[in-house]
């Protein structure tokens, strides 16, 4: 892993990196994952909720 040319060493690490775009990939898909099971259990739910229960007293206004 010596350089000894001019430029910066750029070519030394690309071809030391094997699998890096697949483990980068997964990665992202990961915390993809992880942000959409955190907004649907923050904003989907307690919005379900208030429909759920909006729907209930309406069905028991027009029941009688």
């Amino acid at each position: 892993m010596d350089y000894h040319g001019k430029g910066p060493p750029v070519r030394v690490f690309v071809e030391e990196e094997k699998g890096g775009a697949a483990l980068e990939m997964a990665l992202m898909l990961g915390l993809a994952a992880f942000f959409a099971f955190t907004l649907k259990e923050v904003l989907t739910t307690p919005l379900l909720t208030t429909f759920t229960k909006a729907t209930q007293v309406v069905s028991q206004a027009l029941a009688g």
